[in-house]
């Protein structure tokens, strides 16, 4: 069976809080989401000021898509 180019994915995204476990990229960090999914949460380039503040245990609020909760991306700290 053939999918149309027009697959729809949501587009609500879902915000949550993940505490962070460990650094593993310059701007990307291995965390934890409240239901114990560990989840790749990424620095976006305009919150770079967040960079240095950010270490292991820290609490930090995400926003992941629906279709993929393997990658978030983080807004701000808690």
């Amino acid at each position: 069976m053939r999918r149309s180019a027009t697959t729809s994915y949501p587009s609500q995204f879902i915000e949550a809080e993940c505490t962070i476990t460990r650094q593993i990229a310059p701007t990307a960090f291995l965390s934890t989401l409240p239901n114990g999914k560990e989840t790749v949460a990424f620095l976006q380039c305009r919150e770079k000021k967040l960079l240095g503040d950010l270490s292991a245990g820290e609490k930090v609020r995400v926003v992941i898509n629906p279709a993929d909760f393997d990658r978030a991306r983080i807004c701000s700290r808690i």
